[in-house]
């Protein structure tokens, strides 16, 4: 675009709406305004936290001429839509054209995220759901563009008014919190929208906060920035809190002898209203640090009673909420507070950084002070020593004078979840427990003291909860904390019921109480048991499995624990891939409880810790157990299992013979084997059949959210893709998109609920890279791979058997993209880990010697290569019909990697390219979205 050149639309969005915005953009782009395509600006990159607004964004605002928001609830949590919301307004805003200029689509239901209040009032659009509604949509917007003239930085800014008494010193370091921001411009403006807020006509805005929260530097970069709203001036008081309304009215006075304002024979009382309406243009008035002591009809006297002149209040303490909108400071955003940070720390203590910000709650004046130390010993003093070593506490003066209910409110906040509301109820009884006194008794000391608390911004009031501000959670002394922990851990355990749901505050409490091993056990007892079943609830089985495990090594302690809760606890560890913990768990009870638990339980433990190993692929120590397992004569669930454990070994067929004999009624893990059996025998239909009787047994049995239930939907989208390779390629039908869409789905799951680097979670990430590589995209398949690669790394020692996989995996994948040389090291990898591991007759080492073979003939040919291939397929045939897939590829392999060379390498990328052409063909036949 040439430098006279502009745009017609800024397109502003958040990375997560990126597909709904694409879709519009095109629509964009086939409109035309004033005989022309639209011409649309979209950034193809995020703003980093760190990063002001670029020099491409800036250039390209000022040359479009409207802005166009997709405004979700995403929208105003990203720094870069902040800025270029913040900076469009802006210029719209001194033209006199917001609502022409800036427009909003809202997918939203409602409008309640939507800042500053223009905007909500403004009739937005919903995001168009058809071509014909986006269609519409752009054209509204090319019908908007051609009745504007020029782009916004074209529009005329008149002069800003004067400050009183004198210009800002601005801060050079000042963070822009746009989030507050909004809300304090929302809060003035309300009045102007009173269908949609419900506001008061006079735009008044009480800004309240912690001392050191950043108050009085919000509110000079509100009247800084939005000064050219205000011609009629900014004025701005400011008190103390020794001084009484005599200060204020000498304050007024003074304005009005250096305004020209005859004030002779004006009286005290009509003196703010006859200088303010003198004013005649709209202006800003700013009260700073409000003073505690003044009554509350003091406070109201100095509001501005016209509708031409806005007024912020500026207080530490929250109250008289009826004069208009509440802004309370808490702390900074975390990007806010890292940017105030930046170039404090060095790049390797990014983390610690973060840390340091969430410790301090992200308060501007212990920002300041910590970036103003690091700096100055950059090198030597990390931002976690530093915090060990933080001296001196702007609340200490505060906090001296609380009595002590109020103190024990704050230390019983201490010893709860950081920054998540604490219901009334739980300090009741905490404070009845401290105290020794009746919940009556309790309540009447509780009451006003948190009505001193929350007046002097030390606590926020939050429905039936109060939230504490993690700044005073770490000014708290020491001895306010003393008999807090045990009294918050009673009162939270009292509390908590079977109804509980995941997302309730006394959760997180219990949660941050759990973790602590001093806690009266009683009360952690029961804090874990009623975890543990909101977990279950909630599909939630790692973190399930990890407290039952904390409550079961409790329980032995104090010599309480039953062998058979300590077996369930190691199956629940094995289930969620936890194998080492499970086989530690499990084998411990085997060698504690030896000849003195009963046979179900001995059963109980061994069928764990085989089943552990066996998940760690130490395949020869298992093998003792599994020997003495089936020696008891166990029941048709651990022959499933058996069956599993002979599938691993490479030994299918003996694990369908151990099948065969079984009753599968009521075992949905008996049909989940039986698929897997039949995938690798290369029956892809019938697997996908015994994977939808798995999944519906699991849904009968009320397990669709276990683990093994995941497993076998992963096994069905994979049967289903294998099934649907077999068919003649059709342009038709999308099951290849519908089966890697449910890829994604699960993979996402694994990693919600298990986490990134679980081997179960890994395993999924790489099968459904594979996938991906081979139907629609290698590229994308490899950067998915090579993602769970490094990460498995980071989690697994090098001979964890998830690498072998992984590495075999992306040799595959490397072939599609005809790198050779790579695919054959990897192939290589693979097949020396898994003849280590697995044994060279096992398939899965003889799939990897035949890739190992493949890819070699295709990188330089000769005897070698042609060699592995035979002995591969010599060795597959030991365990598959002549049929199957993989034998069918190896007899291909032998006639093909006889051929020279070149022609070999041009046959792959035939095949290559065949493979990919169905998926190409129906998105340029537009069969595809």
């Amino acid at each position: 675009m040439g430098p006279d050149e502009h745009y017609d639309v800024f397109l502003s969005y958040a990375v997560d709406d990126r597909s709904e915005v694409q879709a519009l953009e095109k629509a964009l782009l086939r409109t035309k305004a004033n005989g022309r395509r639209l011409r649309v600006f979209r950034d193809e990159r995020s703003i980093g936290y760190h990063e002001s607004i670029t020099g491409t964004i800036t250039e390209a605002l000022l040359k479009s001429t409207v802005l166009l928001a997709y405004y979700s609830r995403a929208y105003p949590r990203r720094p870069a839509c902040r800025l270029e919301l913040t900076f469009a307004f802006l210029l719209a805003q001194r033209a006199g054209s917001v609502e022409e200029r800036v427009l909003v689509v809202n997918p939203e239901d409602g409008g309640d995220h939507i800042e500053p209040v223009e905007l909500r009032d403004l009739k937005y659009r919903r995001p168009p759901a058809t071509p014909d509604g986006r269609r519409e949509l752009a054209e509204a917007v090319a019908r908007r563009v051609a009745a504007l003239a020029g782009p916004l930085g074209a529009a005329h800014v008149g002069s800003a008014g004067r400050w009183w008494p004198a210009d800002p010193l601005l801060d050079r370091k000042a963070v822009h919190r746009y989030r507050e921001l909004w809300s304090l411009h929302s809060a003035l403006h309300a009045g102007e929208f009173r269908l949609v807020e419900q506001a008061p006509p006079v735009g008044v805005a009480v800004v309240s906060g912690l001392p050191g929260a950043g108050k009085t530097s919000l509110v000079t970069q509100y009247a800084w920035e939005f000064s050219a709203a205000f011609p009629g001036g900014v004025h701005r008081f400011t008190l103390s809190d020794r001084d009484g309304e005599d200060e204020y009215l000498r304050q007024l006075r003074l304005l009005g002898a250096e305004r020209g304002v005859p004030l002779d024979g004006v009286d005290d009382e009509r003196l703010l209203h006859h200088l303010t309406r003198r004013i005649g243009e709209p202006a800003l008035w700013i009260v700073d640090h409000v003073p505690e002591s003044w009554p509350d009809d003091a406070v109201r006297r100095l509001v501005v009673p016209f509708r031409h002149v806005r007024t912020i209040l500026v207080s530490r303490e929250r109250r008289l909420d009826d004069l208009g909108g509440r802004v309370h400071l808490t702390g900074l955003a975390a990007d806010e507070a890292l940017a105030l940070l930046d170039g404090a720390y060095e790049p390797r203590h990014r983390e610690e950084a973060e840390e340091l910000v969430r410790e301090l709650g992200g308060h501007p004046q212990d920002l300041r002070v910590a970036d103003s130390q690091l700096r100055a010993s950059l090198g030597v003093l990390s931002p976690m020593a530093y915090l060990r070593r933080a001296e001196g506490d702007v609340l200490h003066d505060t906090l001296s004078g609380l009595d002590e209910t109020a103190m024990d409110v704050l230390g019983l906040a201490c010893e709860l979840a950081q920054q998540t509301p604490i219901p009334r109820a739980v300090l009741l009884l905490g404070v009845a427990s401290l105290r020794g006194r009746s919940e009556d008794e309790a309540r009447e000391l509780l009451l006003p003291a948190l009505g001193v608390l929350a007046r002097l911004s030390l606590v926020v009031g939050e429905g039936d909860a109060v939230a504490v501000h993690p700044r005073v959670a770490r000014s708290v002394p020491e001895r306010a904390r003393r008999g807090c922990l045990d009294a918050a851990g009673h009162a939270v355990a009292a509390l908590l019921t079977e109804l509980t749901g995941p997302t309730d505050p006394l959760v997180a409490h219990a949660r941050r109480l759990a973790e602590r091993d001093e806690l009266a056990h009683e009360a952690a007892v029961t804090l874990l048991r009623a975890l543990i079943g909101v977990d279950e609830r909630s599909a939630e089985h790692l973190t399930a499995a990890r407290l039952e495990r904390r409550l079961v090594e409790r329980l032995r302690r104090a010599g309480e624990a039953e062998p058979s809760m300590v077996v369930g606890a190691a199956r629940r560890l094995l289930t969620v891939g936890d194998y080492e913990s499970a086989a530690d768990l499990a084998g411990s009870t085997l060698a504690e409880h030896a000849g003195l638990s009963g046979p179900e339980v001995r059963l109980g433990a061994l069928h764990v810790v085989a089943m552990a190993l066996d998940g760690q692929a130490r395949f020869h120590d298992a093998e003792r157990c599994w020997t003495e397992l089936m020696a008891l004569d166990p029941g048709d669930a651990v022959r499933v299992d058996r069956a599993r454990a002979l599938r691993l070994r490479g030994l299918p067929k003996e694990a369908g013979q151990l099948l065969a004999d079984m009753d599968p009624t009521g075992l949905p893990e008996f049909h989940l084997e039986h698929a897997h059996l039949q995938l690798l025998l290369g029956r892809p239909r019938r697997s996908a059949a015994a994977a939808r009787r798995a999944l519906e047994e699991f849904e009968r049995t009320g397990s669709a959210g276990h683990p093994r239930a995941l497993e076998a939907a992963i096994l069905l989208a994979g049967a289903e893709l294998a099934a649907y390779a077999r068919r003649p390629y059709p342009l038709g039908g999308a099951t290849d998109k519908e089966q890697l869409a449910e890829l994604a789905r699960l993979r996402d799951t694994y990693e919600r609920t298990l986490g990134a680097t679980n081997p179960l979670t890994l395993v999924i990430r790489a099968g459904y890279g594979v996938q991906l590589a081979g139907w629609h995209d290698p590229e994308a398949g490899r950067a998915i791979l090579v993602a769970a690669a490094e990460d498995a790394r980071s989690a697994y020692a090098d001979d964890h058997p998830i690498h072998l996989r992984i590495s075999y995996c992306l040799s595959g994948v490397a072939m599609l993209l005809e790198d050779f040389g790579q695919a054959e090291e990897l192939a290589g990898q693979a097949y020396e880990g898994l003849r280590t591991a697995l044994g060279d007759r096992h398939p899965d080492t003889l799939l990897a010697l035949l890739q190992y073979g493949i890819a070699g003939a295709c990188r330089h040919g000769g005897p070698e290569p042609r060699e592995r291939i035979a002995r591969a397929q010599q060795g597959l045939r030991q365990h598959f019909g002549p049929l199957h897939d993989d034998m069918v590829r190896s007899y291909i392999a032998r006639v093909f990697t006889a051929l020279p060379q070149p022609l070999l390498q041009g046959l792959i990328k035939v095949t290559n390219t065949a493979t990919r052409l169905p998926g190409y063909l129906r998105r340029l036949l537009g069969r595809e979205d």
